[in-house]
């Protein structure tokens, strides 16, 4: 039986500018691999890393015809992934899976499609053997004629207890490890499933997801992939942590510590603003010698009412004293900001960009870089407030997510824009014009103490 596992794409027209960094989906790799060491034939098709158009993926599909097509599907590109579905122009089986499908599934129940159409709340490496053998020995959520919905969370057998055992085949993969612009040779882990926090804008948080607990890899396990990673690619010397949150607490920041430390590594990782509260200066050092290179931190606003409405640390203090210890430890940090929450006037909107500029002077005085990643707010599906706006009356269904080319146009570069409005007290233009500045704050540095070796961002395949 052969099966495509397709990274859906973000656009549907090929477009060469767009410079982000390509990641490597990890969660299709794990999926992958179980399917080919369950003795199904495998693809995996990484349209946005080979920045395929939606008719060019159509094509390839209905020439290939596979027996099963699996994609996953996020709100800002639910369209896309409907209108690939409906394309499809003989008989197969589609599987659908990704965090959205828990909101989304009630869409996808309506597509305009003859085929069959499984979809997959939580883990779907162990399901998906199962749904194509058409053995599943649970009960749907949903059925509704030919389109199921199956739950693979906290109780049921195909939740994955031990994510150290899931078998990752690297070869699925078509950009990894990659090559950084900068120079570095990165291969990514997922270390964790899950996260402990409620940001209300996150389709990933605790409040929403209680049925599936939070998994964590020790230090051991962690080490262990990575002498894989070492053995496999001897030229990688960087390690990017893809979980949705790796550094959490001081306990956290001790594993990544003891991960890393018998490693001549450099690393990379998400980190929560209250994680070195209770951190000591000795183990900050410690964090730098074991290669910590960059943290990325959501601060989102530095308006305390923003941050109080989306459960976010509002104390600026904090967030300023926690950075401070990150930039004294000699720790880059790529912080992320969030501009049109519903309801934010330009009074926060000021206090966001004064923080910015504070944490910049911060950084230049420690002689670290900080860098901005800066983006509209958009409704996600199934966070806290897309239901509060969906109760508001707004009708987010009927309001699909569009590339914001005025916003890329501004800031000039396709980074992830995507908007469905704006739900800020606040103009577009200004909007855009506090979006701008902040991202301006890169002074052409993206890391301290490196520099280009060309101008071109795009990741290659080695």
């Amino acid at each position: 039986m052969k099966v495509l596992l397709i990274n859906s794409p973000l656009f549907k027209y090929r477009n060469d500018l767009y410079d982000e960094d390509s990641l490597p989906p990890l969660g299709l790799g794990y999926i992958a691999s179980q399917l080919g060491k369950d003795g199904f034939q495998v693809e995996v098709l990484d349209t946005i890393f080979l920045r395929m158009p939606l008719a060019d993926i159509i094509e390839y599909i209905n020439k290939a015809q596979p027996d099963v097509v699996a994609t996953n599907i996020f709100t800002t590109n639910c369209g896309l992934v409907k209108e690939l579905v409906e394309a499809i122009d003989y008989p197969t089986h589609v599987v659908i899976g990704g965090l959205s499908v828990r909101e989304l599934y009630k869409y996808i129940l309506e597509w305009n499609t003859p085929n069959p159409i499984d979809m997959v709340i939580g883990d779907g490496e162990l399901i998906m053997t199962d749904i194509l053998h058409d053995q599943v020995k649970e009960t749907p959520l949903i059925k509704q004629g030919n389109r199921r919905v199956f739950q693979a969370t906290g109780c049921s057998d195909y939740f994955v207890q031990n994510i150290a055992h899931a078998p990752l085949e690297r070869h699925f993969l078509l950009n990894e490890p990659v090559k950084h612009a900068l120079g570095f040779l990165e291969a990514n882990i997922v270390t964790s499933r899950g996260c402990i926090y409620n940001c209300s804008f996150c389709a990933a948080a605790r409040s929403l997801n209680k049925d599936t607990p939070v998994r964590e890899m020790d230090a051991a396990a962690i080490s262990i992939e990575i002498d894989a990673i070492m053995k496999e690619f001897p030229k990688v010397n960087s390690i990017r942590v893809l979980d949705d949150l790796f550094l959490k607490s001081s306990t956290t920041v001790q594993k990544a510590i003891d991960a890393f430390a018998g490693f001549k590594l450099q690393w990379r990782s998400m980190a929560h603003v209250q994680t070195f509260s209770n951190v000591p200066d000795e183990m900050m050092a410690q964090l730098k010698s074991s290669g910590c290179f960059e943290l990325f931190i959501g601060i989102e606003s530095g308006s305390p009412s923003i941050l109080r409405s989306i459960h976010k640390t509002h104390n600026l203090d904090t967030i300023t004293a926690n950075l401070t210890k990150l930039f004294r430890a000699g720790i880059n940090v790529k912080a992320y900001f969030i501009y049109g929450f519903p309801d934010e006037t330009s009074a926060d909107m000021d206090m966001t960009f004064a923080l910015a500029k504070k944490l910049k002077r911060l950084a230049r005085q420690y002689q670290v870089n900080f860098r901005t990643s800066v983006f509209q707010y958009r409704p996600y599906h199934a966070t806290e407030i897309y239901h509060e706006l969906q109760q508001q009356g707004l009708n987010l269904e009927n309001q699909p997510v569009a590339p914001n080319e005025a916003l890329s146009d501004l800031v000039g570069r396709l980074q992830f824009n995507f908007h469905t409005g704006n739900y800020s007290k606040v103009c577009d233009k200004d909007l855009h014009d506090y979006i701008y500045r902040t991202i301006n704050l890169n002074d052409g540095k993206i890391f301290a103490g490196l520099r280009p070796k060309s101008k071109s961002r795009r990741l290659q395949k080695v």
